[in-house]
């Protein structure tokens, strides 16, 4: 299975991932501090490995550059089996 983290952008999906995988990815109280999806293994109890996904976040009036980084982040949750939508 795949988790995909979703959210608004910085709502903390990438300081949420770093602790759930032991990541060191980029995470800053900034706009777009993850301008890619990354992907994670992790062993849940009972399920067994698991892929674990931080996405960009959302925004409205998206910038115009930013649309192909969104575009993989929309591909990355449509394959998931599990959305989890993290809020600040």
């Amino acid at each position: 299975p795949t988790v995909s983290l979703v959210g608004y952008t910085n709502a903390g999906k990438s300081t949420l991932f770093n602790q759930i995988t032991a990541a060191e990815v980029y995470a800053a109280n900034q706009l777009f501090a993850t301008l890619d999806p990354t992907l994670r293994r992790i062993d849940v109890p009972d399920v067994g490995e698991t892929v674990l996904a931080d996405t960009v976040g959302f925004i409205r009036h998206l910038p115009h550059d930013l649309v192909a980084a969104f575009k993989a982040t929309l591909q990355e949750t449509r394959q998931a089996t599990l959305l989890l939508h993290v809020i600040d």
